[in-house]
């Protein structure tokens, strides 16, 4: 058994969170040395139970988890489809919970501490955003039932950015919203930072230091939300 600290980030492959997460630990000058795992969507599909099993045999046990993944598309409620809703739903919310299982198949007992990127489109309705917005208020609530029903051996928090910067998803997202609001890009990013009482998106450095204290915090913060938007 290795004595680093193992943690494992799933959406650690791209240049985003999860990346800003690995960056940070990488970087800290914590007494024991942690070994990261970053697999990409090949070697980890948070939907392909089996495959996630194998991994997890293979290369835990993790001490920590961080679940970074998450996708949105924007449509109106009645023309958002099917076949979208359920992507949502599964890599925003099912693939965080099948995480769990599979560590636990994998490695019974171990404790774990798991740290879920929420969003605060949980408790912030937004316009043709219904399946990103149920979806991550669902992952909420999983988080807190997961609290409750995996301690003591894991303790799990939710960590709820407002809008990131420079992240795949936020800048897809400057892309699109003009175009679905017909919104020119200034207009668009003028109503995003009257949101915010800073005036500005959180950095991905600020997102990811609050995830690491998830990580490494007091046992008190299971079942809690670490929210950072600015005061929105």
């Amino acid at each position: 058994m290795s004595d680093k600290n193992r943690v494992l980030i799933i959406g650690g492959h791209t240049a985003g969170i999860g990346d800003a997460v690995y960056k940070t630990i990488r970087n800290s000058d914590a007494p024991v040395e942690s070994e990261i795992f970053l697999p990409t969507r090949d070697e980890f599909n948070v939907l392909g139970e089996q495959k996630m099993l194998a991994y997890m045999k293979a290369n835990g046990p993790f001490d920590q988890i961080v679940y970074s993944a998450g996708v949105t598309k924007l449509a109106w409620i009645e023309y958002i489809t099917k076949i979208s809703l359920d992507k949502i739903f599964e890599i925003n919310v099912t693939g965080a919970i099948l995480v769990a299982q599979a560590h636990l198949a994998a490695h019974p007992g171990h404790r774990v501490r798991y740290a879920v990127v929420v969003s605060d489109a949980s408790d912030t309705p937004m316009r043709g955003s219904v399946a990103y917005c149920a979806s991550k208020a669902a992952l909420a609530m999983a988080v807190r039932v997961m609290a409750r029903e995996l301690a003591p051996d894991w303790i799990t928090v939710a960590v709820s950015p407002g809008v990131v910067d420079d992240t795949g998803m936020t800048n897809q997202l400057a892309k699109d919203i003009p175009e679905f609001r017909n919104w020119t890009p200034e207009a668009a990013r003028a109503y995003e930072d009257k949101g915010s009482v800073l005036g500005r998106r959180m950095t991905k450095e600020e997102v990811a230091d609050a995830i690491v204290f998830a990580l490494n915090g007091p046992e008190g913060l299971n079942g809690s939300t670490v929210t950072l938007n600015g005061g929105k």
